[in-house]
């Protein structure tokens, strides 16, 4: 059964039994009380009757010897001067009826009295219900026993036309609680059902559906976690399909760097095993094997030092900014002078933690980059400013620049924005994910901002440890 159908049974109900247990307490309780008035008013009528007939058998004279009529004249002479139309009936002292304007007989004559205090007791005779008193009565005439009854059947019919309007207003009652139980389960249970709507959309691969949530209960509680959660299982999707497709552009760059060096290598390999050469086509032969030898050596150990980076922890310590500068000055003023290409260096002195090779090499890199992208005369500039907490580093470039949609993929294996330039300066395409990592492993963050036709920027910001 569905948790809807099961809130809206329990409440109806709930709400069904409440009002049936507490609405007949109340009427019961209405009633005992109606019933116990017209039982002490009965008694204290009973009570006004006895001693108005023993008045009358007082005032009665000495020598008097009262007889069972004479009895039941003063009983019906004091009847008909209270005004009273219940039922009498009197017996005397051998407990034989001598007076009964009824037919009914309650029985309390053969009961017991206490303390001369009367009995009392509800009969049902003919489908009605009474009040039945009996009291005994005595006198210096003698004794008698004196029982009247009193009609209550106006209290049970009034109780039954009480119990028929409490029918008809829990039939009312349940109408409306199952309104009201049905609206309030649909708005308890409409999170939930969006909740389930939700999840199946995230079983069809609709990542991007959220429930809004409402209030401060349970019930939003989980709303919020739900969404936390697809939020976070949507991020992480995102990163599988990614880091997928990045292997298999990996794997397909890889394959394609390999294979063109090799076919090469194996097409002239073959020609100067197969066919007579002149010397001067067996050198250049030779010439194209061995520079795509090198070209597959400067892939292997492109690949061996990006395993390596990614794999093992670093030891940082405390760099100067200066000597890194002076190191990075030399690695490259070679292969830049002979591009003609101009090298700047301007940084404010500093303390940075890291590791100096892995830095060096990172540097390196970004230059190199940055001089393939360069015509002869470009100019690149690496500066270094400090702040509170970080030093930041730029790498500036004027060269080609690169396409704003080509940003988010340059840092990726084997990825190329002009892959026949890059393999025309010797490029392989790992030079920015090595520098990635290096990043990542010195907890710093890359930022690169470029225009076609206008240059370069990366930047590199590093944390300064206090």
């Amino acid at each position: 059964m569905k948790l809807f159908w099961k809130q809206f049974i329990t409440m109806v109900c709930f709400i069904i039994v409440a009002f049936m247990i507490f609405g007949n307490m109340i009427v019961n309780a209405s009633f005992q009380s109606t019933l116990d008035r017209e039982t002490k008013r009965s008694i204290e009528e009973m009570k006004i009757f006895r001693y108005a007939l023993m008045a009358s058998l007082e005032g009665l004279p000495t020598e008097y010897r009262a007889s069972d009529m004479a009895i039941v004249e003063i009983t019906k002479s004091i009847k008909k001067s209270l005004e009273n139309n219940n039922s009498i009936i009197i017996y005397n002292s051998q407990k034989e009826i001598i007076y009964n304007n009824d037919k009914n007989e309650s029985g309390l004559i053969g009961q017991k009295q206490k303390n001369n205090c009367g009995i009392w007791m509800i009969a049902e005779h003919a489908g009605r219900h009474y009040t039945e008193c009996f009291f005994e009565v005595k006198s210096r005439l003698g004794t008698y026993y004196l029982e009247i009854g009193r009609d209550i059947e106006f209290l049970y019919e009034d109780r039954n036309d009480l119990y028929k309007n409490y029918q008809t207003t829990l039939f009312v009652v349940f109408i409306i609680s199952a309104v009201i139980s049905f609206i309030f389960s649909m708005s308890f249970t409409n999170p939930i059902r969006k909740l389930s709507v939700a999840a199946r959309d995230f079983a069809t691969g609709n990542y991007t559906r959220r429930v809004k949530e409402k209030g401060n209960d349970e019930v939003s509680a989980l709303i919020i976690d739900f969404n936390q959660m697809a939020e976070q299982l949507e991020n992480n999707i995102h990163e599988l399909e990614e880091n997928a497709r990045q292997q298999e552009e990996f794997t397909e760059a890889f394959s394609h760097e390999l294979k063109t060096p090799l076919t090469s290598i194996i097409g002239y390999a073959d020609m100067l095993r197969s066919l007579n050469l002149s010397e001067e086509d067996i050198l250049l032969s030779s010439d194209y094997i061995f520079q795509q030898g090198k070209r597959l050596e400067r892939l292997a150990l492109k690949m061996m030092e990006l395993s390596f980076v990614n794999k093992q922890e670093i030891e940082t310590k405390s760099i100067t900014v200066k000597n890194l500068a002076e190191r990075i000055e030399k690695s490259v003023c070679r292969i830049l002078e002979s591009n003609h290409i101009k090298f700047i260096v301007d940084v404010e002195d500093s303390l940075i933690n890291g590791d100096i090779d892995l830095l060096e090499s990172l540097f390196f890199n970004l230059i190199d980059n940055a001089r393939k992208a360069c015509s002869e005369d470009g100019v690149i500039v690496l500066e270094g400013k400090t702040s509170e907490n970080e030093y930041s580093f730029y790498v500036t470039d004027n060269g080609c620049g690169i396409p704003s949609h080509e940003i988010k993929k340059i840092t990726e294996a084997f990825y190329m924005v002009d892959k026949s330039r890059a393999r025309k300066e010797g490029g392989a395409g790992i030079g920015l994910a090595l520098c990635m990592k290096i990043i990542q492993k010195h907890d710093a963050h890359l930022q690169i901002s470029s225009k076609s036709g206008e240059g370069t920027q990366v930047t590199i910001l590093f944390p300064i440890k206090k």
